[in-house]
Order: C-alpha cells, then sequence, then structure tokens
C-alpha cells in the first residue's frame, strides 16, 4: 500500500514539473469556431485571426521558444488571404526552416495557391 501511494505521489509531483514545447496561447476554440465557417469567413474575421496568431508567430512561448508546427504556415496562409502575398511567402518559407520535414507539403501547397 505504501509502495503505491509513493508511486502515485511521485506521478503527480513529475507531472506538474514538465515544461510545455510550445505555446498556442489558448487559440483552439476560436481557431475551431473560424474553421467551420470555411469559405464563409470575411475580412473581419481574417483580421481576428491574425491578431490570435500574431503573438503565436511573433513572441513564442515554450521551452523551445519557437512556434508550434504549422502556425507559420497558418499565419502566411491568412496573409495570403488578405493579398499579402510577399508577407505570405515569407512565412511558409519561415515554416520550412523551421520545421524542414514540412517542406514539400509547404512548397506543394505554395504552387497550389499560386505562390
Amino acid at each position: 500500500m505504501k509502495r503505491l501511494l509513493f508511486v502515485a505521489l511521485f506521478s503527480i509531483l513529475m507531472s506538474s514539473c514538465t515544461k510545455m514545447l510550445y505555446s498556442y496561447y489558448d487559440c483552439d476554440d476560436i481557431v475551431f469556431t473560424y474553421a467551420k465557417q470555411g469559405q464563409n469567413m470575411e475580412s473581419k474575421d481574417i483580421k481576428k485571426l491574425m491578431k490570435i496568431y500574431e503573438p503565436i508567430v511573433e513572441k513564442p512561448n515554450g521551452e523551445n521558444q519557437i512556434p508550434p508546427p504549422g502556425a507559420y504556415a497558418d499565419y502566411a496562409y491568412l496573409l495570403f488571404l488578405q493579398d499579402r502575398k510577399e508577407d505570405a511567402k515569407l512565412y511558409f518559407e519561415k515554416e520550412c526552416l523551421t520545421y524542414p520535414e514540412s517542406k514539400v507539403y509547404i512548397k506543394s501547397f505554395m504552387q497550389k495557391i499560386g505562390l
């Protein structure tokens, strides 16, 4: 019984010591709401989403101090939707540099949308 109690307490203590690798700034619910709208997003909706993503890509928290995988690409696509193609291209490139494993997909996606 003592051993079981020790294991339980040890597990609780160790789980409270973990650090987050990335920070999404609690944007999951908001992004999901907008994602359900799909093609019906208006310019004001895109601007709201961009404000949500700005701290994620500009001031990343977490242990690695880099944005989470896909954040640069999401932000780049929002820039693209606002016809800011050069800025979008820059953030797509940042995604490829930060996460080289995404390069094939990102390059293919950029080609598909005409960047």
